[in-house]
């Protein structure tokens, strides 16, 4: 990889996310009328007219205006972060048999009464930061609840043991929903150390330490330091639309998690699987093409092979970034090191910029936008890659307050 000549400007975006991103989605990307984020906005920035919000991107939403607000970059996302969290706990918390439904319309409303696990992962981080900014003891206990309710309806034992979660709670009689996947772990993984650092109780870092070995065991391939996305119930790999997947922001994501693991639990032992999967996701998963924009492609294959026409969202880009200045602060990797700052002239190349609070959300392999609208979910995985990038980097940007 060249080196750019001259350095990212990396002042700029403490300013940019304060003044510019997180204002935006606190007013146009909040619906006052129902006390929730919006779901989407269309391509000419207004928001989506489609009557449905989905309950993780409430929850993501939470998530950023509650961290925003714990590192005092924007103190007003608090009462929002609230606001929002009333909608959510009135309208898609099931009181009768406890759960957070999938779907909902903008006036709260169930569309869909499905207990989804990667939702209710979404949820527990929300609560998690909402409890760490706000302090609110019923916050706790919701999250109480809601780690009650995945035991009950969705773990899953094997020879006595743990052995995840279901995908979604069952009817009765109904076998395990498939494939199995990684990724609603790796999101449990991350709340479940949200929670263990806004409350310090040993309970969630040993049951995110449960997680981490489901990923030992099934989900990475320590051979290869490549990351399995879908399994069946055995958790042998299985092939999705005839090919075996490999998602480098995956691989990326991943690296992080670890890192913030091995920060909390005190332990090394995480390093050697964050430098295969990022060797991996480093060598496989990024266009290095001269006439091709330098980021993270969208999936490849086990031998590199890269698919879905070479399209790349924006949350793989977020994710790559994560995991250069994961191991930036380990020093662990000089091509992380130097990745950092051609990761982000690649996202404000490609996906965002400096003028505005919007972003592309996916680009083909020809760099031409293929989203059909701006979802507001990708603003969770934008808003801890800037807020890491202050954090790490503070000799080249201003440093935000506190930390995450």
């Amino acid at each position: 990889m060249s080196q750019p000549q001259e350095s990212f400007p990396y002042g700029s975006l403490n300013n940019w996310l304060i003044d510019i991103v997180l204002p935006f989605w606190a007013t146009t990307g909040f619906d006052s009328h129902h006390g929730a984020f919006v779901e989407k906005l269309d391509l000419s920035a207004e928001p989506s007219a489609d009557d449905y919000t989905r309950v993780r991107v409430q929850a993501r939403q939470i998530y950023v205006f509650a961290h925003a607000a714990h590192l005092g970059l924007y103190p007003q996302g608090l009462d929002l972060a609230r606001r929002a969290w009333g909608f959510l706990d009135r309208n898609a918390w099931d009181r009768a048999e406890g759960g957070w439904f999938h779907l909902l319309r903008r006036d709260g409303g169930v569309l869909d009464r499905t207990k989804d696990c990667y939702d209710h992962a979404f949820v527990l981080l929300a609560l998690a930061w909402l409890y760490r900014a706000g302090g609110d003891a019923a916050v706790l206990g919701r999250a109480r609840e809601t780690v009650a309710y995945l035991d009950s309806s969705l773990r899953l034992e094997r020879n006595g043991g743990f052995d995840g979660y279901a995908e979604r709670a069952r009817a009765d009689g109904e076998e395990i929903p498939l494939p199995r996947r990684q990724n609603p772990h790796m999101h449990l993984f991350e709340a479940l150390l949200a929670l263990y650092e806004a409350t310090e109780e040993p309970e969630w870092l040993e049951r995110a330490d449960a997680i981490r070995g489901l990923f030992e065991a099934h989900f990475h391939d320590a051979d290869t330091g490549q990351l399995i996305e879908f399994f069946d119930g055995d958790w042998k790999e299985v092939s999705v639309d005839g090919a075996l997947i490999r998602e480098p922001g995956h691989h990326f994501e991943w690296v992080w998690l670890l890192h913030r693991f091995g920060q909390l639990s005190g332990s090394d032992a995480v390093l050697p699987a964050m430098q295969k999967l990022f060797a991996w996701g480093w060598e496989a998963g990024l266009d290095r093409r001269p006439e091709g924009l330098f980021a993270a492609y969208d999936a490849a294959d086990p031998d590199g092979r890269i698919l879905q026409g070479g399209s790349k969202r924006l949350w793989p880009q977020t994710e790559a970034l994560k995991a250069c200045l994961a191991l930036a602060e380990r020093r662990a990797s000089p091509d992380a090191e130097a990745g950092i700052d051609a990761l982000l002239r690649g996202m404000f190349a490609g996906f965002v910029s400096f003028d505005h609070a919007l972003w592309q959300d996916q680009l083909d392999g020809t760099g031409r936008m293929i989203a059909p609208a701006i979802p507001a979910s990708s603003l969770y995985h934008l808003f801890l890659a800037m807020a890491e990038t202050l954090r790490v980097m503070p000799a080249r940007a201003v440093a935000a307050p506190g930390s995450p």
